[in-house]
C-alpha cells in the first residue's frame, strides 16, 4: 500500500477515547461517536468493524490523497479532513470542500451546503467499508456541523466511476454534465480553470504544447445530493441519464 510512514505516526497520535455506543439493533452495525478528553466529538465509529473517522488536519490528509487518490490532488478549498482508521492504522481520508465557486449553488444556500470532494479507502478494508464509512460521515456532521442541509459529490465515468456507492447511501443523482478536466501524463487531472489560474488561457493547443501527452477526459461527471432533511429528500425528483450518457 502507497503509504508515507510519517502520516502512520501523526494519524496513530490522533487516536482518541471513544465515547460508549448503543447495542446493534435490528442487525445493524453499532455506530457511535468519537470524543476528545473534553467531551469534543472528533470523530464517528464502527467498533463491530473496528473503523473510525477522525478530524484531522488538512495536510495529514493531502499526504494520503496525494499518494493513493486517482487524481493525485488534494480538496484546495477545503472545508474538513478526516483520516480512516481501521485497527489502529490509516487506511483512507475524507476531505470536504466549498467548491469551486463557493457562492454559485443554484437552488441551495451556500452557508448549508459542501461538497464531499475526495474518498480514499485501502484495499486492505473490509466489504461494504465505503457505505459504513459514508454513514459514519453524515452522522458526525449532524453533531459537529448542523449548518450543512446538503452534501453535493460527483462520480467520475470517465475512471469508471458511475455512482454505485452514492446511490447505495441514499444520494439522489440531481444532474450529469461532460467530464471537463485534462489529464496528464503523470495522472494528475487539472479542471480548465485551474489551467486558467496558471496560464492565463485554456486553448488546447497551448495546453499540448505545454503538456505533451495531455488528454481531455472522456464521459461524464455524475452529480450527487445527500440531503439530511430526509422528507425534503423524499421531494425531490432524480435527474434521468439519457441513455447517450448512461
Amino acid at each position: 500500500m502507497l503509504m508515507l510512514a510519517t502520516t502512520f505516526a501523526m494519524a496513530r497520535a490522533r487516536l482518541l477515547p471513544v465515547r460508549p455506543v448503543l447495542s446493534a439493533r435490528n442487525g445493524k452495525l453499532k455506530k457511535g461517536p468519537v470524543a476528545d478528553a473534553a467531551g469534543a466529538v472528533t470523530g464517528y465509529q464502527c467498533p463491530d468493524k473496528e473503523i473510525q473517522i477522525v478530524k484531522c488536519t488538512k495536510a495529514e490528509a493531502d499526504v494520503v490523497i496525494a499518494a493513493n487518490h486517482y487524481s493525485k490532488k488534494p480538496t484546495k478549498n477545503s472545508f474538513l479532513s478526516l483520516l480512516v482508521h481501521y485497527r489502529g492504522e490509516v487506511h483512507g481520508a475524507l476531505q470536504l470542500g466549498y467548491g469551486i465557486r463557493p457562492k454559485i449553488k443554484g437552488e441551495f444556500a451556500p452557508e448549508e451546503m459542501r461538497e464531499f470532494d475526495r474518498m480514499w479507502l485501502s484495499d486492505d478494508m473490509p466489504k461494504f467499508s465505503e457505505s459504513i464509512v459514508l454513514s459514519m460521515l453524515h452522522k458526525y456532521l449532524q453533531i459537529a456541523h448542523p449548518e450543512i442541509k446538503v452534501l453535493i459529490s460527483y462520480s467520475d465515468t470517465s475512471v469508471g466511476n458511475n455512482g454505485t456507492i452514492y446511490r447505495a447511501a441514499n444520494y439522489i443523482l440531481i444532474d450529469d454534465i461532460k467530464a471537463d478536466f485534462y489529464i496528464l501524463p503523470s495522472g494528475e487531472r487539472v479542471h480548465p480553470v485551474s489551467m486558467w489560474h496558471r496560464h492565463k488561457t485554456r486553448a488546447w493547443k497551448t495546453m499540448q504544447e505545454l503538456y505533451p501527452g495531455i488528454r481531455k477526459a472522456n464521459g461524464r461527471q455524475l452529480k450527487f445530493a445527500y440531503y439530511f432533511d430526509r422528507k425534503r429528500a423524499s421531494k425531490i425528483k432524480p435527474h434521468v441519464l439519457r441513455a447517450t450518457n448512461a
